[in-house]
């Protein structure tokens, strides 16, 4: 992939075409570009049947206008690195986000923060946000150095593990809708 994909102004044009209802937004520090995030190494490592099914956009910070901009319907999976106890996968639903005890902090959306982002996108939007945040919790990142294998890789799984799960729902809602 070329560095100029994480530039501040949101992926190329080519990243951007909507290939399903479900779009993946793998999010990175464009400032620090030259070593991926655990989110844009994870994206990026996706099997092929996978990316099928989905749009993938590697990006740099979270900014509304990528949520507010979706069509109707349209199913969403942030992907990041967040603070927490090393190795630990975190789900949280986009509606979950804001109101929290205890803010999250996403790793490459410092300012305004992933929630703040989230709910401004809502208020843009004439209907609900439909998706989560799949985040692997990480004490510190060095930003000299690529990820750990080891962690790509978990965070890759969730990921896979989130779309099945959510077209196993929907196939579930068109059998009982029929």
């Amino acid at each position: 992939m070329d560095r100029r994909d994480l530039l501040p102004g949101g992926p190329p044009p080519e990243l951007t075409a909507q290939r399903g209802d479900v779009v993946v937004f793998a999010c990175g520090d464009p400032a620090h570009a030259e070593h991926d995030s655990v989110a844009i190494a994870a994206g990026k490592g996706l099997p092929a049947g996978t990316l099928e099914q989905i749009d993938l956009k590697l990006v740099g910070p979270m900014r509304p206008e990528y949520l507010r901009d979706l069509a109707p319907g349209t199913f969403v999976i942030i992907v990041d690195s967040v603070e927490g106890a090393t190795g630990e996968v975190v789900e949280i639903p986009l509606s979950d986000l804001s109101g929290r005890e205890e803010p999250l902090t996403a790793h490459s959306t410092p300012d305004p923060p992933l929630d703040e982002v989230v709910a401004m996108a809502q208020l843009l939007r004439d209907e609900p946000l439909r998706g989560r945040l799949v985040g692997l919790a990480v004490e510190s990142i060095d930003l000299r150095a690529d990820p750990d294998a080891p962690a790509v890789e978990t965070l890759r799984a969730a990921v896979i593990s989130a779309i099945d799960s959510l077209h196993r729902a929907e196939a579930g809602a068109e059998r009982s809708d029929s």
